[in-house]
């Protein structure tokens, strides 16, 4: 069963400093046994948290780049308190949720998701 996993600005900033975990789980997306969803908002907020992080982020090509659209900004428009990079991740767990499709959406800071109806997995 392959896992999907989203992986937020600081989850990105860790996985920019080689953190074991998130390493093995791109190396587990490399291999086909999983999946990685990368937002585009928190990829351009993991480069401002850590220089090189978005860029090391953008470079990745076993994950799957998740561009921020209408339909994105429409459904997060009743989260008025939540930074945009949030926004962006819980926003695709809604509509996997939505659509009935399994996923993890992962996170070093679950607090910053409060108000959103997700509640990130913090691995560490």
């Amino acid at each position: 069963m392959n896992v999907t996993a989203v992986l937020d600005h600081t989850a990105l900033s860790a996985l920019f400093r080689a953190d074991p975990f998130f390493t093995g789980l791109y190396i587990e997306a490399s291999r086909g046994t999983g999946r990685v969803v990368l937002p585009s908002l928190a990829v351009v907020a993991a480069e401002r948290e850590a220089a090189g992080a978005g860029r090391h982020a953008a470079s990745l090509r076993f994950a799957e780049h998740v561009p921020f659209t209408a339909a994105h900004a429409v459904d997060t428009m009743g989260w008025p308190d939540t930074d945009w990079p949030i926004a962006h991740t819980a926003v695709i767990a809604w509509h996997a949720i939505k659509a009935g499709e399994p996923l993890t959406v992962l996170s070093l800071r679950p607090d910053l998701y409060a108000g959103t109806g997700i509640t990130p997995l913090n691995p560490a």
